[in-house]
């Protein structure tokens, strides 16, 4: 329809232009007011979260202590290849840049960051500083009588590979993979493999802690759905009892509960069931005991949510139709709580991706995830860079997952309802 003035008459089409560009403009204001509104909490978010992790997860990418203590050495090996000889320059360079270092702090942090490449090599870097009084005469007659290894190619290769400013040596090494001296990326030893166990470990974990959840709360929520009143506030205080204590306080009561001498055992034992102990601390077992009794909230009430909504009179219709139990639920029930159910299923399954009390406390040695590796390689074992790439693994991992997860649920939703 045109538009009109307020008595029926048809706007020019001048006056029709200049209504268009107000309109235009009043839209311009409102988005932008909205965006003023906003921007307070979109410039918090950005300083005290988004920031941060970036500036973190770039350390998974960052190789600038080489180039900062060595800056000569990186320069001569700029345009070395592996299959060269080394060159007299390389030699003359790293003896210039040691003999010159005026921050030992920038040194030791260069030699280290090399010896995550090649295991010695920070001994053989901070050897040699300490015993080069002078600018050697002979520089690769020097450094190859302090170890033979200055001769071995792969010394250089591990300095040549650092050089940076980028690198993806951590993200590599969080794959279990590295470069070979001629610059190929391969797999690390078999025996060497530490982070791709983890990986798949910290996975089976939380999936196994979301199809627990889902085969505990579901009748849970069903049940406080389609009880009284008085029943599902009941049900719910049971449900929410967790939430009224701490994580470390509800993990060291299952370990309490679980351990050889604890509760579990003690009754089985008393009830003629067991003759020996179970061994049921520090495994898979207890760490899934937990986090279901931790994040089983985070599967009923998105379900509760939904079922709460359809009416008990569409079962009751179906099953006056003639529609057996099975198929009433299949064709009618299921289709309405699939985004319950898959809003239940992510968040159990990446707050379980996260956890680290539980896999350190309940799980022993072998249950140790990506999350408590990472709080080792920032506090015990510093290596910021690695503890970076790790959790850039997770991130991209979960955000993968999620992605996934969504495409799956739209795809099965449409399908269960067609049925």
């Amino acid at each position: 329809m045109a538009a009109a003035h307020a008595d029926g008459a048809p706007l020019q089409p001048a006056e029709a232009k200049r209504l268009a560009r107000r309109l235009a403009r009043s839209e311009r204001s409102t988005r932008l007011s909205a965006l003023l509104l906003v921007a307070p909490l979109l410039l918090f978010l950005l300083m005290v979260f988004i920031g941060p992790l970036l500036m973190m997860l770039s350390r998974g990418v960052r190789d600038a202590e080489v180039a900062q203590a060595l800056p000569a050495t990186v320069l001569a090996l700029r345009d070395w290849r592996h299959e060269e000889p080394v060159p007299d320059a390389a030699f003359r360079a790293l003896a210039d840049d040691l003999s010159k270092a005026h921050m030992p702090a920038a040194v030791a942090e260069a030699a280290a960051r090399l010896n995550y490449a090649l295991p010695g090599l920070r001994s053989m870097l901070m050897g040699a500083r300490a015993r080069m009084r002078n600018l050697p005469a002979d520089p690769r007659a020097f450094f190859v009588g302090l170890s033979s290894r200055w001769d071995d190619k792969a010394t250089w290769s591990a300095i040549r590979q650092a050089s940076g400013p980028l690198t993806d040596f951590y993200l590599l090494s969080a794959l279990d993979l590295k470069r070979s001296p001629a610059g190929s990326i391969e797999a690390v030893p078999a025996g060497e493999s530490a982070f791709v166990p983890a990986i798949l470990r910290t996975f089976g974990i939380s999936f196994g802690v979301t199809a627990l959840a889902i085969l505990l709360g579901f009748p849970f929520a069903y049940l406080m759905a389609t009880t009284g009143k008085r029943m599902a506030s009941v049900m719910m205080l049971v449900l929410l009892l967790p939430f009224w204590t701490a994580v470390m306080v509800r993990v060291l009561a299952w370990s309490m509960l679980l351990g050889r001498e604890g509760i579990v055992n003690d009754g089985l034992r008393s009830l003629g069931l067991l003759s020996q102990p179970l061994d049921l601390l520090y495994n898979r077992t207890a760490v899934l005991v937990s986090l279901v009794h931790i994040f089983i909230p985070y599967m009923v009430l998105p379900l509760y949510s939904v079922m709460k909504t359809i009416p008990a009179s569409q079962m009751r219709a179906a099953a006056s139709l003639g529609a057996p139990p099975a198929m009433a639920f299949r064709r009618i029930f299921l289709p309405q709580i699939v985004p319950g159910l898959a809003a239940g299923s992510l968040l159990v399954f990446i707050h379980s991706l996260g956890v680290f009390v539980v896999p350190a406390v309940l799980g022993g040695p072998r249950e140790q995830g990506l999350p408590v590796l990472v709080v080792n390689y920032v506090t015990k074992a510093p290596n910021w860079g690695l503890a970076a790439a790790l959790s850039m693994v997770l991130l991209v991992s979960v955000y993968l997952l999620y992605w996934l997860f969504v495409k799956l649920t739209k795809t099965v939703t449409p399908s269960v309802s067609a049925r």
